[in-house]
Parts: C-alpha cells; structure tokens; sequence
C-alpha cells in the first residue's frame, strides 16, 4: 500500500484506537455517575483484591508514564481507595493495594463497564472474542520486540 493510496478504514490500529475511544467514551459517563473517572478506573482494574502491584507496573498496564501514575496514584491514597507500601523484597519499589473502600468502587466499576463490554460483544461469540484476544496479544508481542 503507497502513502497516496491509504485508506484509514483499511487499516486495523484505525479500529483498535476508534474501538479504544469509543469504549472510553460510553464507560467515562457511566463512571462519572459512581463518582469515578478513567485514570482511577484503569487503577482499580490492575490492582488484583488480595494482592499487591508496583506502581511502575500499574503504569505499564494502564498505558501511562510513570510521573502521571504516581501523581493518580497519590490522590488515590488521600481519598482512600488503595494503600502504598514500600515492597518488603525491594524497598525501591512501592506496592499499591486496594483497600475496603478500593475495592467496594472497583466493584461499582466492574459492573458499569461490565455492562458496556456485553453490549459491545453481544454478537461476537466466545470464539470470535478469544480469537480476537489471541490475535491482538500477537500484534502487540511483535511490537514490543
């Protein structure tokens, strides 16, 4: 394909980031209603119940840089919703875990996007979606080597 024949709806990171968006913009009202917003979503849904994650790796996962993560991941703190702790094998790193009140929002939120995610794949089937996920894992492997 030559630059002057491009065609955006031919290209698949066009409807990986318009599918992305789209997501985002039917989820961010409804967390807004649960007094939540998309960078605390993203938090809630890394952290596991019961367990502990390092802020650098929350940032991986939800796709921000680090200083962006720490600054989310302070008010967070202040308002309740996880606890940090300096990791027992490595103090450099700090662990953030959901507390009580973390994880009763995240609950909220699951249900919210929950509802989003089954409209959006009531006509894929579970093959479909597993095939997509299994392709998309690929894509996204190639382009981190």
């Amino acid at each position: 394909m030559e630059g002057g024949d491009f065609n955006a709806r031919e290209w698949p990171f066009f409807w990986i980031t318009q599918t992305a968006g789209q997501y985002v913009r039917k989820v961010e009202p409804a967390l807004r209603d649960i007094g939540l917003d998309i960078p605390r979503w993203r938090v809630l849904m890394c952290v596991v119940p019961g367990q502990a994650i390092g802020v650098t790796e929350i940032a991986e996962l939800a796709i921000a840089k680090l200083p962006t993560m720490l600054k989310i991941i302070q008010r967070m703190e202040a308002d309740g919703l996880v606890a940090c702790a300096p990791r027992a094998s490595d103090g450099r790193v700090t662990d953030v875990s959901l507390t009580e009140r973390g994880l009763e929002a995240r609950t909220r939120a699951w249900t919210v996007a929950k509802a989003i995610y089954e409209r959006a794949f009531e006509e894929v089937s579970g093959s479909e979606e597993a095939r997509l996920n299994k392709l998309l894992e690929r894509i996204y492997s190639s382009l981190r080597s």
